[in-house]
């Protein structure tokens, strides 16, 4: 009765088994055809543009911010004020050398 019982125990883990490696398989095989691999890519793709677009607006967004910053700091003088410079303008313009 014992070798019955580990037998049967055998013969449905191993058709078990048998079920789940052929599911696994066939999902497998199914994402490796062509029209899936088009579909993958294309998701990709966007999400790849959609964090460029992102990155670019934010990139504007601190540009903005950082040229009110500038502007505020360093005021362009107006026709009245063109003889005296504001008092927050540095002695001498700094030369940047590439």
């Amino acid at each position: 009765m014992r070798r019955l019982f580990w037998f049967g125990l055998g013969a449905a883990t191993g058709a078990s088994g048998t079920v789940w490696l052929e599911r696994k398989v066939r999902a497998r095989l199914e994402a490796l055809q062509p029209d899936h691999l088009v579909v993958t890519a294309q998701d990709r793709a966007r999400s790849v543009g959609r964090s460029v677009v992102d990155a670019v607006s934010e990139g504007r967004g601190a540009m903005r911010d950082r040229e009110t910053q500038l502007r505020g700091r360093y005021a362009p003088l107006t026709p009245s004020s063109a003889r005296a410079r504001p008092t927050n303008w540095p002695a001498t313009p700094a030369r940047h050398h590439r």
